[in-house]
């Protein structure tokens, strides 16, 4: 990464696939001249939540959040160390299943510091299996149905689009790569951990706008292999988390709309049905009766 100076935090959620082992043989293995004179400091949620980074530790923090806390709760482990920081000026989540261009972040960082009113900057996010094609620059947003989807998805990677008319039109910047200023995260706060999983980026737009401004910087790339944590977002439990928090954004932004998109419900019900996805099926009768 070049053009800025940051601190790179790792959060593992007790993850149990043995990576946060396999991430200490890798950096060991490393020679010390691919470390970029880098040490390894490992934490616990605990310890990264009261630990201030002396000036003189250049590190790479591995931090065991103890227990799967969700997108937004494994991030929030990190952010809290982020704001321990007093020199901290932004803070990049970014998903372990990424790969980003050597000037992402600074170029991030250029758009935010070119208009203070940002308060969350996106990157122009690229399919990894086909680097040719976008997953999105951002995400649009139904509150009818509560329903998403990526701004300008499968369009050519290398194309040409109008920044101004790409902020004017997102709702959303999506969670794979999030720019965050220590402002907005001071004055409207982490990412909410109820929802587990999915749609907590779109939560913290909804709540940071008419106070802070989307940003996009298209000349930041992140080549993304969407969903690799979570099969693609195709198992039941994936499925459960967005049918549920379809409801659970609706009432906290949109109570008088729930009705419209509980009742939009039976049509997703239906469609698993169609598919034959039954076991899905089953995820999405069930909230539809109990309501969440």
């Amino acid at each position: 990464m070049s053009g800025q100076r940051f601190r790179l935090l790792v959060c593992d959620n007790r993850s149990q696939d043995d990576s946060y082992e396999v991430i200490k043989r890798w950096f060991e293995a490393q020679a010390p001249d691919d470390r970029m004179q880098l040490s390894l400091l490992e934490l616990s949620a605990q310890e990264a939540s009261r630990h201030v980074v002396d000036e003189r530790e250049s590190c790479l923090y591995l931090i065991q959040t103890g227990a799967n806390l969700g997108f937004a709760g494994g991030n929030n482990v990190g952010i809290r160390m982020a704001l321990n920081q007093p020199d901290m000026e932004y803070v990049w989540l970014l998903n372990n299943d990424t790969e980003v261009a050597p000037d992402c972040l600074s170029k991030m960082v250029e758009r935010c510091r070119e208009d203070p009113s940002i308060g969350i900057c996106g990157a122009k996010l690229v399919y990894a299996h086909d680097r040719g094609k976008l997953q999105g620059l951002g995400g649009c947003y139904n509150p009818w149905l509560c329903t998403t989807r990526h701004y300008e998805a499968w369009s050519p990677s290398e194309g040409h689009y109008d920044r101004a008319l790409v902020e004017d039109q997102i709702d959303y910047v999506i969670g794979a790569s999030m720019l965050l200023s220590r402002s907005l995260l001071e004055q409207v706060g982490m990412l909410r951990e109820d929802y587990f999983l999915y749609y907590e980026e779109l939560d913290l737009c909804l709540r940071a706008k008419g106070r802070f401004r989307l940003g996009v910087s298209l000349d930041s790339v992140v080549y993304h292999k969407e969903g690799a944590s979570t099969a693609s977002g195709t198992s039941a439990l994936s499925d459960y988390y967005i049918v549920r928090n379809r409801l659970k954004l609706t009432r906290r932004f949109h109570p008088l709309r729930l009705p419209i998109v509980w009742a939009s419900l039976f049509l997703v019900w239906l469609n698993r049905l169609r598919r034959g996805e039954y076991a899905k099926a089953r995820v999405v009768a069930r909230i539809i009766v109990k309501g969440r």
